[in-house]
């Protein structure tokens, strides 16, 4: 059976305006990068990739929660990536009234199991080990 893909369109339109905005911001370009990579982008600036980028839109102010949330396994994936490439992962955050970032490599706050659950949620695929990072860890980007 074909796992559920939980992306929308309207979810990678959002990811694009907002990779678009911030490459801008940083004088780079980016590349969407093939899905067997886990994250979600590539900045490059003058030919050479300068970042890796796992990109997420909230729905919120970012003090509505205390924390951001990721996958352990996108966590080990981008350190993989950063690992053989000696080219740094970040995770990008859009909130509704911010745009915030954390560099892959710096350690969680806390690791617990989480995911889509609830009555119209159900997902045992979806619920897994995931990473905490404090907001207030985040850097800002001022735009």
């Amino acid at each position: 059976m074909k796992r559920t893909v939980y992306e929308t369109d309207s979810d990678l339109e959002k990811e694009l305006e907002l990779i678009s905005l911030v490459s801008e911001k940083w004088q780079c370009s980016y590349f969407k990068l093939p899905i067997s990579y886990k994250l979600d982008f590539a900045l490059t600036r003058n030919d050479r990739i300068v970042s890796f980028v796992e990109v997420r839109c909230r729905n919120n102010s970012i003090d509505k929660y205390p924390t951001i949330i990721c996958a352990v396994n996108k966590r080990v994936k981008a350190l993989e990536l950063s690992a053989a490439t000696d080219v740094k992962s970040i995770f990008l955050v859009k909130y509704t009234d911010k745009i915030a970032y954390i560099d892959f490599a710096v350690k969680p706050d806390s690791i617990s199991i989480g995911g889509r659950t609830g009555k119209n949620r159900r997902d045992y695929e979806d619920v897994e080990p995931i990473c905490h990072y404090s907001v207030e860890r985040l850097t800002l980007i001022n735009m």
